[in-house]
């Protein structure tokens, strides 16, 4: 026999169990509401279904702007000098380094060179942060660097993941708050998306990057973005950490408006925030990066979609 169609089975002198009228999404379960009528849930404590009661997103900072700020870095740093500006699509170079370091190392093929993210006591480390209501990060907080007495600050990149779930195109403005301080040490707003609809087909993407900042600032800002039909695209936003005076820096990498961007179909993809603060890139090195990984990687361990 290859197919057997029914609508509920039963062991002889077993209980009876009904069984879903659909197929569930991929990676889900069959679960029992304890008297034998079956549904397709996502796995329990492994990650939540996406709904708009949850804004997430994932953070990794460091304490150094570029290779010149101090022996911190090398003198070649994980790759070339890093231009913070540039450094979400603009240029490959840079958006390398700034993905990679991202993923809290700029140089992931490395043994015993210097990882270039989370160097600074309390800095985030590919941390997760939830939103309480509209807004997602923090706005000009202070940071004191005592072995750092020049201008380069820092840097930190934020990424938020976004989800289309329509079968059409949408294009809507998304609202943050920046700080930067020049080129080396500056802002910008890049959105990564991927060459195919579902996670396991991903292969390959394409970074775009509508916004950039060299000047000495802390502001607010939008930037239109799209997310195709069905797909999930990853909004980095680098910001910097700018100078004040001896020691003393501020920083603003935020997010804010999100109940009205976050609406007419789009949601936070939660399988993808967990991907990206827990899996790996195992095909990284210093000079190449590939974000398509963390969707295959999602896929295998999250379920595909």
């Amino acid at each position: 026999m290859s197919k057997l169609i029914v609508d509920q089975i039963q062991k002889s002198g077993g209980a009876a169990f009904s069984l879903p009228s659909s197929d569930g999404t991929s990676g889900q379960l069959l679960q029992t509401n304890g008297a034998g009528l079956l549904s397709f849930v996502s796995p329990a404590g492994v990650v939540p279904t996406d709904n708009n009661n949850m804004y997430g997103s994932v953070m990794t900072a460091s304490a150094r702007g570029n290779i010149y700020s101090t022996g911190g870095w090398t003198s070649s740093g994980p790759n070339s000098t890093y231009q913070n500006a540039t450094a979400a699509g603009t240029n490959a170079t840079y958006t390398h380094m700034s993905w990679n370091m991202f993923l809290s190392d700029g140089y992931p093929n490395g043994t015993t060179e210097i990882m270039y993210a989370g160097d600074f006591r309390g800095l985030e480390y590919r941390t997760k942060l939830y939103s309480s209501h509209n807004r997602l990060g923090h706005n000009q907080r202070e940071l004191f660097y005592y072995k750092n007495e020049t201008s380069y600050g820092g840097v930190s990149w934020h990424v938020l993941p976004v989800r289309n779930t329509t079968a059409a195109s949408i294009t809507k403005s998304l609202s943050f708050m920046y700080s930067a301080y020049d080129t080396y040490s500056g802002a910008a707003l890049g959105v990564y998306t991927p060459n195919a609809a579902t996670y396991a087909a991903t292969t390959a993407g394409t970074w775009t990057q509508p916004f950039t900042s060299t000047s000495d600032q802390i502001t607010s800002t939008s930037s239109s973005i799209t997310i195709p039909a069905n797909t999930t695209v990853l909004v980095m936003l680098v910001t910097a950490h700018s100078y004040r005076t001896t020691y003393y820096f501020k920083e603003s990498s935020m997010f804010f408006n999100l109940s009205t961007f976050f609406s007419s179909g789009l949601v936070c993809d939660l399988r993808m925030l967990e991907a990206l603060s827990t899996l790996r890139s195992p095909s990284a090195t210093n000079t190449t990066s590939y974000p398509y990984e963390m969707y295959t990687a999602c896929a295998a361990v999250y379920g595909n979609r």
